[in-house]
């Protein structure tokens, strides 16, 4: 009887509960509008701020929010060109609420929002140090197939191949070398450091929402190898019902040199609750022989990819989402592409075959004060390899990685914390990798487990006009002996919304382990040159300062600039550097040891100027220096060494010039500038100076609408129009494959279309 008893009352309290939530039920209508002409803005993006709960006004500017509770709702409206919005309403029960929201055009992005400086959501211009973010846009006005071509249009960044043979990329971030640039997917270091060596370039850009980029240590938010900066690459989530395909070609002296396909779609629930989107994407690239030796400066590339992301609402405060992309890609430079690479005279050839995963819980208070995450992502990398010279049939290779990152991050907005108010992070994460490298004719068989158990806080204090930001992370590595702690320390002035000046200090570390650069194998005079680590390397340390300065003003309703002037300073302690050694006839081996230390400090200086939302300018330069603290012997102690680190120059610039008239046709000019630097020539043992080049690109684009919702976008243009290219590669079969610098690529011409719906 007691249990029926407890059945009839639960079933009665069910009912009560459900009752009511349908008596509590109300909706808010809304119209996104341009506050200049009052027309409908499409696709924007509103949320229920504080929650997991929102939607896109549609193609006439609508949209509406069903089933909510009686209360005081905070709406945030946001989309790219306009300023921020926020909207308070007052919701009562069983009634429908009207909002008409104005969204005010702006020429320079202030509010666009990043997660990079803080791992939380925050306004760019709130954040605590500076983040540049690339989006569609950029991607569309420099003719980006991949990330690693957007990526030079950033102050104290530039974008460069190191080996003819199969075009080891390396994004160098205020001098450093690649290795000291961590790679993010959605905010997770999943980039191991064999998908690393080629990743930037296998990621397509329609695959991504945006990237962010962060110059200077991380490693108190991000671990490892921050030292340099952070490059996080957020992929695209579904927001609304769409499709497109898209194919481009370039062509080189009258010759086909690439092609690239790609096809995105995405579907939503009609209660928005589920979504997923998908992207595909397929390139081929032809060799290319600039010097007529029969032997490529530019691989062969074939590669495709597949991904999806998803995600369900369980509630307006809770979110599932998970992501899954896979890669399949071979690249092989050298001669005789026809022939298998052991018949080859010079073959350097990959075979990537590449599975990730990954998924995140997300809880949001409805106060939006909490937000508490916990993710895990895996990556499974299998790589088939050669490289050799003179026909060597030995010179296959076979690598294997896994990648685990698993963690729980939480972030509370504080009334009070130590006297004033205050937003904290927090963290726990756990990344493990296993490497396993096996190349017979070289006698090199890694295996390599690292795994890194890491902890962390932040509190960033609000105080008038000052954000006052302080934070560590504690580390556990393996291969080092004690734990190691990053401490961080922001300091951000902000007396209005137009000026923020920020003073930051951070460190960073990288574990004496096998990296990225370390597993390429490069063909030099006839010989395989690898890299060994020495016995007992040890950690390299880093010590980062950086002063900066971000200044926006509208001279008037039609013309907005912005002045960011950056300045930066890197200790380096134990820093990594290499020298030759000799084994046998035809291997080189390059070790990896500890040379004293290094400093790399400079400034630069971008500056963007808008009208009408039309026409837009940016010009960006750096001026840098990066030395060794004692003098380093690239080959051996009988050639003449330099304090001065190698590849890099001491001053390079950009430039981006976008006209839009109107929103049917756009015409971009974008431009790099790469000044002098010291390349070492293993052929000859000498160092050489390098040319200047300026590398200037146009693009152009028309949209024609076929339907009311459906799009055709030819475009065209030329790439490096000047030709500003390298002169003196070295031919034949017994040339230095690393002797190569400049842009990456000859005059092109390149053509394109896009069919998608709006």
């Amino acid at each position: 009887m007691k249990k029926i008893l407890s059945l009839l009352m639960f079933i009665f309290l069910g009912l009560s509960m459900f009752s009511q939530n349908v008596v509590d039920k109300a909706s808010i209508e809304g119209h996104v509008l341009d506050k200049t002409n009052e027309e409908p803005i499409p696709y924007a993006n509103v949320i229920i701020k504080g929650t997991t709960n929102g939607t896109l006004s549609d193609k006439d500017g609508d949209f509406i929010f069903r089933n909510l509770k009686e209360g005081k709702y905070t709406l945030v409206v946001s989309v790219i060109g306009y300023e921020k919005q926020e909207y308070n309403i007052d919701v009562t029960k069983n009634q429908t609420h009207h909002a008409h929201i104005d969204m005010k055009p702006t020429q320079v992005n202030l509010d666009e929002v990043v997660v990079s400086a803080s791992k939380v959501e925050t306004n760019r211009k709130d954040a605590s140090v500076i983040v540049n973010v690339i989006n569609n846009k950029s991607f569309e006005k420099t003719s980006s197939e991949n990330i690693l071509q957007s990526l030079p249009y950033q102050s104290g960044v530039r974008v460069e191949y190191s080996c003819q043979n199969c075009g080891v990329p390396q994004v160098r971030i205020n001098g450093l070398e690649g290795s000291y640039t961590q790679l993010l997917v959605n905010s997770r270091p999943v980039m191991s450091s064999l998908v690393s060596l080629y990743g930037l370039e296998q990621i397509p850009t329609n695959m991504v929402d945006r990237v962010e980029v962060i110059k200077g240590g991380g490693s108190c938010l991000y671990g490892s190898n921050a030292i340099a900066g952070v490059v996080n690459i957020i992929t695209k989530e579904p927001l609304y019902n769409m499709f497109s395909i898209g194919e481009s070609s370039e062509v080189i002296k009258d010759k086909l040199f690439s092609q690239y396909y790609n096809a995105n779609a995405a579907i939503l629930s009609k209660d928005g609750k589920a979504g997923a989107s998908f992207y595909q994407s397929f390139r081929k690239r032809n060799p290319y022989d600039d010097n007529g030796d029969g032997f490529s400066e530019i691989g062969k590339l074939d590669a495709f990819s597949f991904g999806t992301n998803t995600y369900y609402k369980i509630s307006n405060t809770q979110k599932l989402s998970f992501e899954y992309h896979t890669v399949n890609e071979q690249r092989r430079g050298g001669n005789a592409f026809d022939k298998p690479p052991h018949e080859a005279d010079l073959c350097e050839m990959t075979n990537y075959k590449i599975h990730s995963l990954g998924g995140n819980y997300d809880y949001v208070s409805l106060n939006g004060k909490n937000h508490y995450n916990l993710y895990s992502s895996l990556q499974y990398v299998d790589r088939d390899s050669y490289f050799g010279s003179h026909q060597e049939d030995s010179a296959y290779g076979k690598t294997k990685d896994i990648t685990l990152v698993s963690g729980f991050q939480g972030s509370n907005q504080l009334d009070k914390f130590l006297f004033f108010p205050s937003t904290i992070v927090y963290g726990v994460e756990y990344n493990r990798d296993e490497l396993n490298d096996k190349y017979v004719s070289y006698n090199r068989h890694l295996n390599q487990t690292t795994y890194i158990f890491g902890g962390f806080f932040q509190s960033e204090w609000k105080i008038n006009d000052f954000n006052v930001l302080l934070g560590a992370r504690l580390d556990k590595h393996n291969l080092i002996d004690n734990a190691i702690v990053s401490p961080r320390v922001n300091l951000m002035y902000k007396p209005n919304e137009n000026l923020q000046m920020r003073l930051s200090y951070s460190t960073g570390y990288k574990a004496p382990q096998t990296y990225n650069e370390d597993l390429h194998a490069a063909q030099v005079g006839g010989e395989s040159l690898i890299i060994s680590l020495v016995p007992n390397l040890k950690p390299e340390y880093s010590n980062s300062i950086s002063f900066s300065t971000d200044f926006y003003t509208r001279i008037n309703e039609d013309l907005q600039t912005n002045l960011l002037f950056e300045s930066f300073y890197t200790n380096l302690k134990d820093a990594f550097a290499y020298r030759e050694t000799k084994q046998g006839d035809s291997l080189t081996i390059e070790e990896k040891y500890n040379a004293k230390g290094a400093k790399i400090y400079g400034a630069s200086l971008t500056a963007k100027i808008s009208y009408l939302a039309k026409y837009t300018l940016t010009l960006g330069y750096t001026l840098q220096q990066s030395k060794y603290k004692e003098i380093q012997y690239w080959t051996d102690e009988n050639i003449e060494g330099t304090k001065t680190m190698l590849r890099t120059p001491n001053d390079y610039g950009f430039l981006s010039l976008l006209i839009e008239p109107n929103n049917k046709f756009s015409l971009s000019a974008t431009g790099t500038y790469t000044g002098k630097m010291k390349i070492p020539h293993l052929t000859t043992n000498t160092l050489t100076t390098s040319q200047r080049f300026f590398d200037c690109n146009i693009v152009s684009s028309y949209d024609f609408n076929l339907t009311n919702n459906v799009v055709l976008q030819l475009s065209g243009g030329v790439k490096n129009i000047f030709n500003s290219y390298q002169n003196d590669f070295d031919s034949g079969v017994d040339r230095d494959s690393e002797y190569i610098y400049g842009p990456i690529q000859p005059r092109t011409i390149f053509f394109a279309l896009k069919l998608f719906t709006k």
